[in-house]
């Protein structure tokens, strides 16, 4: 019966006994409270170092308490009878000493390690208190001791790195805060608390020189700072284009082109309302539009296929006609991974808009970026995007955080629990 009881409660101690028939559950509470002992015949003194056994004597008993995991939904407290020594060759008292709980504490190993697990949820730091059965200012320091598990491994580096940014909190040193990840296994190696190529600088510099050499590749948007990296810090890395932001990057010009042409139209006008109503009709790929099912539409009332319902849509505005071949000339290439039908779309002699013109600008600046991407179309940032997606979680549930310190940790916590390793990459020469 003890043994079975000390399995349940996770209690590997051989010297604690519990008392069998103690198991309690007092009126109005939710708290199971067991009782125990702690007894066994020291071999030295932890106060002097004396080997000799005969001269350490029992001297009476000390009560603790200490909280143990929850178990069947209710609190659990083992009311611990430990044994109290005296060592006559140093006239120095000590008690006995157990791993279950560390000394001085009252919370056990085993609740500090569910603290730290569910610390890896994406649930608010109170509301794990709450499932530990400890107090939210407990999980606090639980995860600050933790920092000593986060530090880089300052002698290696992934072969490819993804970069990219996200907001933390109002306590960090740059507006928005930097992030990188190992392409091969998706593990997040770090979060820094400022995107400059500065900062970004000094916390790479600590790296080895054999660190940093082995990194071969860089994955990123179209951010300047990153491709600067290459040049000071990664000599024999290349930069590569996310797929993604090349689109995206485009789609947002057409966008704000067909806001300008909204503008210019009466709010009230079939046309103004069409434009408002469909524009995601606007960015689906050509390959992917229906030009056999005929049927009316909600401001145009002739039976039109989606191919005839864009072609009425463009013929608002000649820039936003413009604009749209350009822009489905970009995503076609771009699938197709056809890199002279991509350069024939960003160097087109259109009538475009201003604002379609600065993302095709920015693409022919980043010209070889973007053709490495052409090259290298394995590489993507997908896997840090999708990390961003839960960092917003994990900020949103926890209502914030102050702290970009304890905010990190907590990414770090979530994400050394959650990734798993990928197939391998394969790096293609250039």
């Amino acid at each position: 019966m003890d043994n079975n009881t000390k399995v349940l409660l996770g209690i590997k101690d051989k010297n604690i006994k519990i008392i069998n028939n103690t198991v309690s559950l007092p009126e109005g509470s939710s708290t199971l409270i067991l009782s125990g002992i702690l007894d066994y015949r020291p071999k030295y003194c932890p106060k002097c170092g004396i080997i000799d056994s005969t001269q350490i004597i029992r001297f009476g008993w000390r009560h603790t308490t200490v909280r143990l995991p929850r178990n069947f939904e209710r609190d659990v407290s083992l009311k611990l009878k430990r044994r109290y020594f005296k060592c006559k060759s140093c006239n120095k008292y000590f008690l006995a000493e157990t791993d279950l709980v560390p000394k001085n504490c009252s919370i056990s190993y085993n609740t500090r390690l569910a603290c730290i697990e569910k610390l890896s949820d994406t649930v608010s730091m109170k509301h794990i208190a709450k499932e530990v059965s400890t107090s939210d200012s407990f999980v606090g320091r639980t995860l600050m001791n933790s920092q000593r598990d986060f530090r880089p491994d300052l002698n290696n580096l992934p072969q490819v790195i993804l970069m990219d940014e996200i907001k933390s909190t109002k306590s960090a040193e740059g507006a928005m805060s930097f992030e990188f990840m190992d392409a091969d296994t998706h593990r997040l190696i770090d979060v820094l608390d400022a995107r400059t190529q500065y900062h970004i600088e000094q916390y790479f510099k600590r790296y080895t020189t054999k660190a940093l050499q082995s990194v071969k590749v860089i994955v990123t948007d179209m951010n300047y700072t990153y491709p600067k990296l290459v040049q000071s810090i990664f000599p024999n890395a290349i930069v590569v284009t996310d797929r993604f932001h090349i689109i995206n990057n485009v789609v947002r010009g057409f966008n704000k082109t067909r806001i300008q042409v909204m503008k210019n139209l009466n709010i009230s006008s079939i046309q103004y309302k069409a434009l408002k109503k469909y524009w995601k009709l606007l960015l689906k790929p050509a390959t992917k539009l229906d030009f056999k099912n005929f049927h009316s539409w909600t401001y145009n009332k002739k039976m039109l296929c989606e191919t005839d319902f864009i072609d009425w849509l463009l013929s608002f505005d000649p820039q936003l006609e413009s604009g749209y071949e350009v822009l489905q000339r970009i995503m076609a290439s771009v699938k197709s991974n056809d890199w002279q039908e991509f350069q024939y779309a960003i160097n087109s002699n259109q009538n475009l808009s201003e604002t379609m013109e600065t993302p095709l600008s920015t693409l022919r600046i980043n010209q070889d970026y973007v053709f490495n991407a052409f090259k290298n179309k394995t590489y993507s940032n997908g896997p840090l995007e999708g990390t961003n997606n839960k960092i917003k979680l994990i900020k949103r549930t926890g209502y914030g955080f102050r702290s970009f310190f304890r905010f990190r940790l907590r990414i770090l916590i979530t994400f050394k629990f959650k990734y798993q390793k990928k197939s391998s990459h394969k790096v293609t020469k250039l």
